[in-house]
């Protein structure tokens, strides 16, 4: 979204460049915008139809080492979670994050490389959470994953370039304070409305966003 205020003359009579008040990158935006738009749709169902495919469309561990359970909405589920978010409360703690990161990254890498990246650090989220749990029944829901990668894509090319002190551990020293605060949101979480935080998921995001920002595309 981009508002371009009104641009005063200067006394020489062109007219001064004055920085939009928002200006927020297109991948961005589109994000932000599916991500509040499933949720309406969600609110609107009727109770049984979003318990059922907020069910579906959510990673559940134990839907892959059960075959019983395991049907074709198991194989879009490691998509289609990263755009459910369980409440309000969560989708503006996401929305926030996709902002800070999201739009940093899309500046830095350009949009079809932050899509692949946050696509690829959210299915590596839920990859983790499945080997870390892979017979748990609950739901995991949220770009968390995917989040926590831009995340480390952003951090790691911030230090690279010197605009970030990369401190004794560099990158690992940010990975672990991430971690550790994931962990201490997992408890705490319920009490604000999130719920339980998928720390697995963050961790394995943010590892492979690290990876990622390895490999020759993304540099």
């Amino acid at each position: 979204m981009t508002i371009v205020p009104f641009r005063p003359r200067t006394p020489n009579g062109p007219q001064s460049p004055v920085p939009p008040m928002f200006n927020i990158p297109p991948l961005t935006l589109y994000a932000m915008i599916v991500m509040v738009a499933v949720h309406v749709v969600f609110t609107l169902l009727p109770q049984e139809l979003r318990a059922e495919w907020g069910y579906r469309l959510a990673f559940v561990s134990i839907r892959y080492t059960d075959p019983t359970l395991f049907d074709w909405t198991a194989i879009i589920a490691p998509f289609t979670h990263m755009f459910l978010h369980g409440g309000w409360m969560h989708i503006m703690m996401n929305g926030l994050m996709l902002l800070a990161f999201g739009a940093g990254a899309e500046r830095m890498l350009g949009p079809k490389r932050t899509a692949l990246l946050f696509v690829l650090c959210g299915l590596a989220g839920a990859a983790t959470q499945f080997a870390i749990a892979p017979f748990s029944p609950v739901p995991m829901i949220g770009a968390s994953g995917a989040l926590s990668g831009l995340f480390a894509a952003l951090t790691l090319r911030l230090q690279q370039s010197g605009m970030m002190p990369a401190g004794r551990f560099g990158i690992w020293g940010v990975a672990a304070l991430w971690i550790g605060l994931s962990l201490a949101m997992g408890f705490i979480g319920g009490s604000i409305g999130v719920g339980d935080v998928a720390w697995a998921a963050h961790a394995g995001g943010f590892i492979v966003g690290v990876l990622l920002m390895r490999v020759r595309y993304f540099n």
